[in-house]
């Protein structure tokens, strides 16, 4: 770790001539996104990235701003507004100050009760389980920064997960926690750099990336970002955690990942290459650490052993008729030449998207398309596998895939919301499973094993600022399943969903 640490210090001093004012992250999961995605769908906030996530508050305010003063309808002005209260608890600027002020180091304290009534304790409602729960909640947030610095700690009390099914950690607790941010970065005018752990996201918007998405837990990794929005180089570095061999030793686990992102008018797109590299006694190696490198040719050219997957991922921004998105995972190539030991099927995942094609005045409609093949995040080697603590470091699943059609609804004020239709095939395959044998390659599917598990769902979600202190999320429909968990004739139509309210107090703590 010292090598992470010696680059970590680098980064962060190095381009201190480069002044920018940093804020901190506005968390995916936050209701802000809501409202973000709603805006987004009709043509609103161009600045923001369609591919890259989180955004940082400061980043989400100026593009707020910018359409507030062009002006918007009465629905989405509700939008806008509802969005920039939400960004309170992360802004560190005081009213009146101007984007281009530089703010001294400041820091803000605050905190939400929340309770969450669901159905399934498995976060994914398609696939629901038969658990039905209610659990009050607390979250404390602490954001600070002044200059070129930002950083923030989010802590959550959230009994759900003693009953969580993907949750590993401890579940015996009678308060049950753990810290779901933990940064701190710079930002400056051609360079970003953070560490810590903080969700992230790359792919299209309103969906979990393939390579790279917020599915897992979050985990401590070093970020770093050089160039504009234009055109710039990111990647993510990780220790994940090791994996107990059968003798007794542990593997250690790595996961590097960079992108290079293009966005030139209304088209966005990025190519990049995901790595997770293990070995008992092996540490971060600097081929796979350096952003300007090209994995998949260090990949054999200097014999660096591990599991290396490539992506492309597309935007285009059509305007009042939409926003069409792809993204595309190869998580196995084969070019080499060699006998039948290495040719394993085919891994691959893709999706596609629209979102925001017109229908009448503010509503909009959106459709999408995603399947993950059968041996996609999976190999020979089971400490290589593409997750972390057990959870897809891009999807959650493999085996599958889905079709969602739906409207975007702006009926309600503050309130965005998704009626939708949804069909989803869910076969046995599992990267947490052992791999095929080399002599079942060419009877092994490359989609859909074992018993299909179908499931037909029609359901509307949304989330809605009641009042300045009030928030609600909530998804709700009927699903029609059959072959329920994989069983033959387990056929089921139930009620599936989920709600959270939450509290969030005027009272803020600032330290100047």
């Amino acid at each position: 770790m010292v090598s992470l640490r010696i680059i970590l210090c680098f980064v962060l001093l190095a381009p201190l001539s480069l002044r920018a004012q940093a804020s901190p992250y506005v968390p995916i999961d936050d209701i802000a996104y809501s409202y973000v995605d709603a805006l987004m769908a009709r043509g609103s906030l161009p600045t923001l990235s369609a591919l890259e996530r989180p955004y940082t508050g400061g980043s989400i305010r100026a593009a707020a701003d910018t359409a507030l003063a062009r002006g918007a309808s009465r629905a989405m002005t509700g939008y806008l507004n509802a969005l920039e209260k939400s960004l309170e608890r992360y802004e560190l600027r005081k009213p009146g100050e101007l984007e281009s002020d530089s703010v001294p180091f400041r820091a803000k304290a605050s905190f939400d009760v929340s309770v969450t009534a669901e159905t399934s304790t498995r976060h994914e409602l398609m696939l629901a389980d038969t658990r039905d729960d209610a659990e009050p909640a607390a979250s404390g947030y602490f954001v600070f920064g002044g200059g070129s610095l930002a950083g923030a700690v989010r802590a959550i009390l959230d009994n759900r997960l003693n009953k969580d099914p993907d949750f590993t950690g401890k579940k015996d607790r009678k308060i049950a926690g753990r810290t779901q941010d933990g940064y701190v970065g710079g930002q400056w005018r051609y360079a970003q750099a953070a560490f810590g752990r903080v969700a992230r996201n790359w792919g299209p918007r309103a969906l979990e990336g393939l390579q790279l998405s917020g599915a897992p837990f979050t985990y401590d990794h070093l970020y770093t970002r050089f160039g504009t929005d234009q055109l710039h180089v990111s990647s993510v570095i990780a220790r994940l955690e090791n994996y107990v061999l059968t003798d007794g030793a542990q593997s250690s686990r790595y996961f590097a990942i960079h992108r290079l992102s293009y966005k030139k008018g209304r088209y966005e797109g990025a190519l990049s290459e995901g790595y997770i590299y293990t070995g008992v006694g092996r540490g971060l190696e600097f081929s796979l650490l350096n952003p300007f490198n090209v994995y998949s040719l260090s990949w054999r050219n200097e014999r660096v052993d591990g599991n290396l997957s490539m992506g492309f991922e597309s935007s285009w921004r059509a305007g009042r008729f939409g926003t069409y998105a792809a993204h595309l995972l190869i998580d196995d190539l084969q070019i080499d030449k060699c006998d039948t030991t290495c040719k394993e099927p085919s891994s691959y995942g893709f999706t596609v998207s629209a979102e925001g094609l017109p229908l009448s005045a503010d509503q909009r409609w959106f459709a999408s398309y995603t399947l993950v093949s059968n041996l996609a995040y999976h190999t020979p080697n089971v400490s290589e596998r593409y997750a972390s603590f057990g959870i897809g470091l891009g999807r959650a699943y493999s085996d599958y895939d889905e079709i969602r059609l739906g409207a975007d609804l702006a009926l309600v004020p503050r309130t965005p919301l998704r009626l939708y239709v949804a069909h989803r095939r869910q076969g046995e395959g599992d990267y947490r499973a052992p791999y095929p044998a080399v002599a079942d390659y060419a009877t092994t599917p490359r989609f859909l094993s074992g018993v299909i598990w179908t499931v037909n769902r029609i359901g509307l979600s949304g989330a809605s600022t009641v009042t300045r202190d009030l928030q609600i999320t909530a998804d709700g429909g009927i699903n029609q399943v059959r072959n329920r968990r994989h069983v033959a004739g387990r056929d089921i139509t139930a009620f599936e969903g989920r709600v959270k309210i939450v509290w969030v107090p005027r009272w803020l703590v600032t330290f100047q």
